[in-house]
């Protein structure tokens, strides 16, 4: 018996059950040696022989507990109810530590038989003798876990495990599982990073962790589990070739996945295998591959009839081809996939969706009818509404196309794309101030759209808010944009600062657009148009000559030249730009704007009947043309015809109405001495525009005509306050003000005529007058003695200086300042 025992204890199984037959046939009811020859039996899977000495064991020692237990163990599998009673009935006879895996055991058929109550019993009794045990603690935490959905329990049971032993993989598996269930997200990503510490090359950990992570939405690092799965080499998870290829497809290394499937369809054609190889290759922009391999996939799905099932499966198939057709723009091909799709599956909302865009392509109105019906089918579906909105939009009919965009915006309340589209369409309907509402919140949504920015500014720029406008133009020019947008950003800013007048940045902003597009002569044109506008006749003359490289027959740019010219203030300057106006009106007898150009330089030139002749010319072409009938007024009145100067002046002013005509309507009228008309004038165009100064200034002078010195005084202000550079409403009013008596304000008003106007003998003149009244004759004598060296021909002049030097006592000077009067009167009056 010992020797049998000694090979059992060291598994020579086969000389321990010789050893045990020897005895059990020398003393037949010898039931320890039953019970060891059973184990050994057990042991070499002779499980028939087994049981019956375990049986004859238990028959002859009731009372062995072992027997009951081995026999159990055999019977676990193939009897469970039998097993129980035999784990039973050993736990009745030894319930102490020494026999607590016939708890264990029991339990475990428990937990097969779905008896989970009793089950945990088992396992507690488990934990009562042995308080170490980590398999009890682990069952108890997975039927609590799995079926009696008491996860806070499942996770303490877990814990005590990992407790016990700090290395046990399956313990933190198991208790980042029951973490998830209660939504205790990042404690489930620490117990599973605890696994893959453990245990590195075990694929399923990384797919665990990669859930929770994008359940987290920390998606970089959910991609990056993806990525460390693709670069595994574990057998179990190489073996499993759609899986590993969809891992592959979604680290984009498309052509590892595709030589994966190809080699499992090989071997194993399915339909389900080809339709995934085609998807694939369709992300990797393989379409012409993909629908071969979804026209086998139909090739196997087809009966024997060579008919395919109405079924979806067979219908996604022409779905995919469908969108591969689209791919490659074979919109007639798609378009009769997606309805096959259809036919297969007629509750396909993406195939009517898709079919309806494959019209809209083709320019079929029969889109829209698809577009309805794949919203009748799925009324959550957001592209659905967007595309019918484009469509709506691309037909002008912008208030049904918002309305699909406000249907979109329910389904998904933050789409910047949504928002986005039913702003510019809100532009598009001139409802501005909505269209803005709408592209703010597209920039909260997306602080870097571009496309908001810009549509945003175009609508502050129609709105008139030019600040908002420019601070929407500056972020852009801060961002990272195309070329093309560039130049839009530039162009649009450039022409809200000429609106602005600030013709300078205007200046500064086209400039960088020729960067950007060099040979675009508009922009050119814009250059020399603020150029003029600054005064910088030379530069403008540059930036125009560069317009007529580019396009030499640009009537435009001769007429912009030909203005520069005029205003530079040399006489060849002017018959430089006469050429232009020419050149223009040969280019194009019928441009009104080289007529009206040309007019008033042979105006300028002194060549007035020409110039009347081009104005008239221009009336003839145009009779609505004001600034050609002011024009021929201007020439008239120079001419001495002033009734035909009036009657011009009110041809235009029937045509418009605007302060600058009626100024010089009321310049016509004070010239025929209707001062009262002329003065009605004044006060329309001063109602019309409050801040033209001409007007002001002209009715000024009726006012000072007319010895209301007060009302003269108050308009001169005003002329200087809206233009302080004004020399002669300075002089004015400092004649106003010693009329007045206003001593000091006209001092300083004669200071500031003459720190403008330092050459006019005018101003000097007035101001002798002025000290002569206040008796100051030795400033007074100063001042005339000036203005004689500058104006020395003046009888008036040496006739008032002879008064003062007369004043002065200089009485030799004073006799010869009159003899110089009478004669230079003398001479006069013999012309």
């Amino acid at each position: 018996m010992k020797h049998g025992i000694h090979f059992f204890d060291h598994s020579v199984f086969t000389t321990a059950i010789q050893d045990f037959t020897a005895v059990i046939k020398e003393d037949p009811s010898n039931a320890q040696a039953r019970l060891y020859r059973g184990r050994a039996y057990a042991k070499q899977q002779q499980y028939r022989h087994a049981i019956q000495d375990l049986a004859a064991a238990v028959h002859l020692d009731p009372s062995c507990w072992l027997a009951f237990y081995y026999r159990g163990c055999i019977l676990r599998q193939i009897d469970p109810k039998r097993a129980v009673q035999d784990f039973s009935v050993s736990v009745l006879i030894n319930d102490t530590q020494e026999n607590f895996c016939s708890f264990l055991h029991r339990g475990i058929v428990y937990s097969e038989e779905c008896q989970w109550s009793l089950a945990i019993c088992d396992f507690e009794s488990v934990l009562a003798l042995d308080s170490s045990a980590i398999f009890a603690y682990l069952n108890i935490g997975l039927i609590l876990l799995l079926h009696l959905d008491q996860y806070y329990e499942a996770v303490r049971q877990f814990t005590n495990a990992i407790e016990i032993d700090p290395l046990n993989i399956r313990a933190y598996v198991c208790r980042a599982q029951a973490y998830h269930k209660i939504n205790n997200l990042s404690n489930a990503v620490k117990d599973i990073n605890r696994a893959i510490h453990l245990y590195p090359n075990k694929s399923q950990l990384y797919v665990l962790r990669g859930q929770y992570l994008m359940e987290l939405k920390k998606y970089e690092l959910a991609s990056l589990c993806i990525h460390q799965l693709g670069e595994m080499d574990e057998e179990s998870f190489t073996s499993q070739p759609v899986q590993q290829a969809l891992i592959q497809s979604f680290c984009q290394n498309h052509n590892k996945a595709i030589e994966c499937l190809c080699e499992d369809t090989a071997t194993q054609p399915e339909p389900s295998m080809f339709v995934i190889l085609g998807k694939i290759q369709m992300k990797a922009k393989k379409t012409k591959d993909a629908v071969r391999s979804f026209k086998k996939a139909m090739k196997l799905l087809m009966t024997s009839a060579k008919i395919l099932p109405n079924t979806f499966e067979a219908a996604e198939m022409y779905y995919l081809t469908g969108l591969c057709y689209m791919e490659q723009k074979s919109f007639l091909r798609a378009r009769d996939a997606f309805s096959m799709a259809i036919r297969l599956h007629s509750s396909y909302p993406d195939a009517f969706y898709q079919r309806g865009l494959c019209r809209m392509q083709l320019r079929q109105a029969e889109c829209i009818r698809d577009f309805n019906r794949a919203l009748a089918l799925c009324p959550s579906h957001f592209q659905a509404y967007m595309s019918r909105a484009a469509y709506y939009g691309s037909k002008g009919r912008y208030s049904k196309a918002i309305l699909n965009c406000n249907e979109a915006i329910k389904i998904l309340p933050n789409s910047v794309q949504a928002y986005f589209y039913r702003g510019t369409l809100k532009y598009q309907n001139k409802t501005f101030k909505a269209a803005i509402e709408d592209l703010s919140k597209t920039i909260d949504l997306n602080k870097t759209c571009i496309l908001a920015y810009y549509n945003r500014a175009v609508c502050y720029h129609q709105i008139k808010d030019f600040r908002k406008a420019l601070k929407d133009y500056g972020v852009l020019l801060l961002l990272e944009l195309s070329e093309e947008i560039s130049l839009k950003v530039l162009i649009n800013r450039g022409l809200l600062y000429m609106e602005l007048g600030d013709y300078a940045n205007a200046c500064e902003d086209f400039k960088e657009a020729t960067l950007l597009s060099p040979d675009d002569s508009q922009i050119f044109q814009a250059i020399g148009i603020c150029y003029h506008r600054l005064h910088e006749f030379e530069e403008a003359v540059r930036a125009f000559d560069q317009v007529l490289k580019l396009d030499p027959v640009s009537v435009d740019a001769y007429v912009g030249r030909g203005n520069s010219y005029m205003d530079n203030g040399h006489e060849a300057r002017c018959k430089q730009a006469q050429k232009d106006f020419l050149r223009a009106i040969h280019l194009n007898p019928k441009c009104i704007k080289a007529r009206i150009c040309l007019g008033y330089n042979l105006q300028a030139l002194g060549k007035l009947q020409r110039a009347w002749s081009q104005f008239t010319v221009a009336i003839c072409i145009d009779p609505k043309c004001h600034a050609a009938y002011d024009g021929r007024a201007s020439v008239c009145l120079q001419m001495g015809e002033t009734f035909a100067a009036f009657q011009d002046t009110n041809a235009a002013l029937k045509l418009t109405t605007t302060a600058p005509l009626l100024t010089n309507r009321g310049i016509i009228n004070q010239l025929m001495g209707y001062l009262p008309c002329a003065m009605k004038d004044y006060q329309q165009a001063i109602s019309i525009d409050p801040n033209y100064a001409l007007a002001y200034f002209n009715a000024a002078n009726i006012y000072f005509h007319n010895r209301q010195l007060s009302q003269a005084y108050c308009y001169y202000s005003k002329v200087l306050q809206l233009d302080p550079r004004n020399e002669s409403a300075v002089l004015n009013r400092a004649i106003t003000n010693t009329l007045l008596s206003n001593i000091e304000e006209a001092k300083e008003d004669f200071e500031k005529a003459i720190c403008l106007c330092p050459f006019s003998a005018a101003v000097y003149f007035n101001r002798a007058n002025f000290y002569n009244r206040l008796k100051q004759y030795e400033l007074a004598e100063k001042d005339i003695s000036t203005a004689l060296s500058i104006q020395p021909n003046d009888a008036l002049m040496y006739k008032i200086r002879a008064d003062i030097r007369g004043k002065l006592g200089f009485n030799k000077e004073a006799v010869e300042d009159y003899k110089q009067a009478i004669s230079i009167q003398e001479q006069i009056d013999s012309m």
